[in-house]
């Protein structure tokens, strides 16, 4: 008799739970479905682009997404391709770089706040949604060391003017670009620069060996991280802005908790100021896994536990 009670209690218990499930179900159907959807998103090859994706895919992953991260599927272009194709959902978007290899529009003297506006609005007329930018930066620029800077008194681009004649390295197509030798000649007017192609990567070993007075660097290179370099100042904007956005297509914002996704997205991008990338760049380039980075940093900055609504 006894045996026979406790297997209808369990029986009942069961029954009650499937109801209760069933409700559940039916209040979740009623409710965006973001944790129940995969949003897929992609990144360009390089390591920064990689830490950021790994970043939004991990916070997006505790807050109730399943997020398909694929990694290196190409440049801006690329992306935007794969964006329109369906084949992703939103990628890793390089502001500058969507403005004028995607938009075709000119980026140079335009700050920070002006190039995601036309971002922006680009792909709003395209059904595209842009989240809010991070603060850190990853543009071009001209780095020296800091002794070079002192005995020459640089703190900006145009420093170099006076300096007489330097040698300025950088990646061999940099020479006939304008966001490149050309623009520095006809905005800051560097008829002295001395070009000398070095592969992309050992611009730093260049001036530590003294081959070169300046190299091309850009912002977030870890290696600044050291405080042996100086990058200076482009009051003019030559390089433009590059700061960094998800992109994602306003069709599967309609299909998933969109107010959360970007809420998630938006506070990821807040914490990246230009010092934080500087470091995840670094711990990676010493040979770290990029998936171990963003936990970690997640961790550091609060964000490792699902976001109050």
């Amino acid at each position: 008799m006894r045996r026979l009670t406790s297997a209808l209690a369990g029986l009942l218990l069961v029954t009650v739970l499937a109801a209760c499930g069933t409700n559940a179900e039916k209040d979740a159907s009623q409710q965006p479905q973001g944790a129940a959807l995969r949003i897929t998103l992609g990144t360009p090859a390089f390591p920064e682009a990689r830490i950021l994706g790994e970043l939004w895919k991990q916070a997006l992953g505790i807050n109730g997404f399943a997020v398909d991260l694929r990694k290196g599927v190409g440049p801006a272009g690329a992306l935007d391709e794969a964006l329109r194709a369906g084949e992703i959902d939103g990628y890793v978007a390089y502001t500058g770089t969507v403005l004028s290899v995607v938009a075709k529009q000119h980026v140079s003297g335009l700050d920070p706040q002006e190039t995601y506006r036309r971002v922006e609005e680009f792909y709003d007329s395209q059904d595209m949604f842009t989240s809010e930018m991070t603060p850190f930066e990853n543009t071009d620029a001209i780095a020296v060391t800091k002794e070079y800077a002192a005995a020459n008194k640089l703190t900006e681009i145009g420093d170099l003017r006076s300096r007489g004649a330097f040698t300025l390295g950088a990646r061999p197509e940099f020479e006939n670009l304008y966001l490149g030798l050309d623009g520095l000649r006809q905005v800051y007017g560097l008829t002295n620069a001395e070009f000398r192609p070095i592969p992309l990567g050992s611009q730093y070993d260049a001036l530590d060996e003294g081959k070169v007075d300046a190299v091309n660097a850009f912002t977030t290179d870890p290696q600044l991280g050291s405080g042996a370099y100086a990058l200076l100042r482009d009051p003019r904007l030559l390089f433009g802005s590059q700061n960094v956005a998800m992109v994602v297509s306003k069709d599967k914002l309609a299909r998933v908790d969109s107010e959360q996704l970007l809420r998630v997205v938006n506070a990821v991008n807040a914490r990246l100021t230009t010092d934080a990338i500087v470091k995840l760049n670094a711990e990676v380039t010493d040979g770290r896994e990029d998936v171990e980075v963003a936990r970690e940093f997640l961790r550091s900055v609060d964000l490792s536990t699902p976001l109050r609504r």
